[in-house]
């Protein structure tokens, strides 16, 4: 069946707005965030406190760890960290909510994954250009773990963080720009302007890293991956380039053990300016000349 036919048989419909008229009630959505929420960190402390590899790394940030020990760690945070909260997310959608699961990712009758590779091929891209041309800086912490780590550290790194990211970076979407946003439009008419409350929360989640950089650069990244969602009227771009983003800097520059910056300076800034500018490009070109048959404009 061709994409034409396939729109005509299953329309599309308004991602942000598909919450609106669902039989759950305020209450039910604010027990429904806050309980994810619980399950997301009482998850994240149970296995902290039994878990010795998780906890040497939540505790003892910037400090060598093996190739083994970071993996175990990681996976514990990532994996067993997340997974049950966006497991519980799923369930909440499907049974309570009584909405299809898909719904959490887009409003097409089907998710775009030629999208999201797109996106996070992309990213990748605009990380090394912009790296390159105006924060060699950067590639610091890159350069100390190539030298710290064999060939099979690194297969075995790349395999953990890529399982890690895709569980992690896809639930924070799904939650935040899937989920909370299409509640948020419940009660907020205008698209951008749920997108900018949603972006806000997002930010303040990282609450804990240490300066001002995480808390910007987060807060712009969820305008720019809610902005996607509104446009695209779905998460692909939006879960593609977050995996991207967080798989390259756990993986290359050991962020899950050494933290984020804790600020930058004015290249740095320019370079995470052009970074997120290029990915906002991404989008309107795929918005304005990509196959999507279901672009939204206005909401």
């Amino acid at each position: 069946m061709s994409e034409e036919s396939l729109a005509t048989a299953k329309p599309a419909e308004t991602f942000l707005q598909l919450m609106r008229g669902n039989r759950s009630k305020t209450w039910r959505t604010l027990a429904g965030g806050v309980g994810i929420f619980l399950v997301w960190q009482i998850s994240i402390v149970i296995l902290a406190l039994f878990f010795e590899p998780l906890r040497n790394m939540l505790l003892l940030r910037g400090e060598s760890f093996s190739a083994r020990e970071e993996a175990m760690g990681a996976f514990a945070l990532m994996v067993g960290g997340f997974g049950p909260a966006f497991l519980a997310l799923m369930a909440w959608r499907k049974f309570v909510e009584r909405a299809p699961i898909r719904t959490l990712f887009t409003g097409l009758p089907s998710f775009r994954w030629p999208l999201a590779l797109s996106a996070a091929i992309t990213v990748v891209l605009l990380s090394y250009a912009t790296s390159a041309a105006f924060d060699q800086e950067s590639m610091g912490p890159f350069e100390a773990r190539l030298a710290q780590f064999s060939t099979q550290d690194w297969m075995l790194l790349a395999g953990v963080y890529l399982a890690g990211t895709l569980v992690q970076s896809t639930f924070e979407e799904v939650y935040i720009r899937g989920w909370l946003l299409q509640h948020v439009q419940r009660f907020i008419a205008h698209g951008l302007l749920a997108v900018l409350v949603t972006a806000v929360i997002f930010s303040i989640l990282h609450i804990g890293h240490p300066g001002w950089a995480t808390y910007v650069v987060t807060f712009v990244m969820g305008i720019l991956y809610g902005y996607s969602a509104w446009r695209l009227n779905g998460l692909e771009a939006a879960i593609g380039g977050h995996i991207a983003n967080n798989f390259m800097s756990a993986l290359l520059l050991g962020t899950m053990v050494g933290g984020n910056p804790a600020e930058m300076d004015l290249m740095q800034g320019l370079a995470y300016a052009l970074y997120l500018l290029g990915f906002l490009g991404f989008v309107e070109a795929w918005a304005r000349f990509g196959p999507s048959l279901a672009r939204q404009g206005a909401g």
